[in-house]
């Protein structure tokens, strides 16, 4: 596979992930971090939050549902799935241990009917499984502090930033990352968007891996991660 981006222990590749995971090699990543398409048929328009058009492969849950079965053989043995959306990961054969985590959006969404709005996302969260007497470190042993299930950040949207639809804050993402991986291994993301987790990541000091079938979000990602990589630092307003 010929990377659209590598640079700073980064590597993002452009096109379809069920045609690219299977080349990865067995039990290589540390962490599979992404935000599938759920099959919403999603769209966000306006001048104030951008008109992106349709997200590909959101036309059913099957996308999705078909790229993390094609992600976890990659991901080591008693190692974390961490995945945005109404994912049933224990359906998955090769995972174990199901758990939910709840990002708290901080701000109400678009009004819906009757007196509630959703102001919360859903995260499902899973181990790759073991054989018997396995001792590989697990990813819930390297967070250093007992943490709550809800996380509580801000949308990006409503801090100004429009690279992608359903765009996720990139210190969420550096928190999930700094809780289930150590310095230097490496974070797989499929559906990898405008890159927030590749960034996320790498300001963590982290590998990562990132595969996005629509070519404008890998141009987007390009840049955050030459900007991210420019700065050494992370600027909210600029890359979040």
């Amino acid at each position: 596979m010929k990377p659209f981006y590598e640079r700073g222990g980064i590597v993002l590749y452009h096109g379809d992930c069920l045609e690219m995971l299977p080349k990865l090699p067995r039990e290589s990543v540390h962490l599979l971090l992404t935000d599938p398409p759920y099959g919403v048929g999603y769209v966000r328009t306006g001048r104030a939050l951008g008109d992106f058009g349709p997200i590909a492969g959101d036309d059913t849950a099957e996308a999705g549902r078909l790229g993390i079965d094609a992600a976890v053989p990659a991901l080591k043995r008693r190692r974390q799935a961490n995945v945005f959306g109404p994912f049933d990961l224990a359906s998955n054969p090769l995972l174990e241990s199901p758990y939910e985590l709840i990002w708290d959006k901080v701000m109400l969404g678009p009004p819906r009917t009757g007196a509630f709005t959703t102001s919360h996302e859903r995260i499902a969260c899973a181990q790759r499984k073991v054989s018997g007497g396995d001792k590989a470190v697990s990813g819930t042993a390297l967070a250093r502090v007992r943490r709550g299930s809800v996380l509580r950040y801000q949308r990006p949207n409503a801090l100004g930033v429009t690279r992608h639809p359903t765009e996720k804050p990139v210190p969420l993402l550096r928190e999930l990352i700094e809780c289930a991986t150590q310095f230097g291994e490496t974070v797989l993301d499929p559906f990898a968007g405008s890159g927030s987790t590749l960034v996320a990541a790498y300001l963590e000091g982290r590998k990562a891996i990132g595969m996005e079938l629509e070519e404008r979000y890998c141009e987007v990602a390009a840049k955050r991660l030459d900007a991210a990589m420019a700065q050494g630092t992370f600027d909210l307003g600029g890359l979040a």
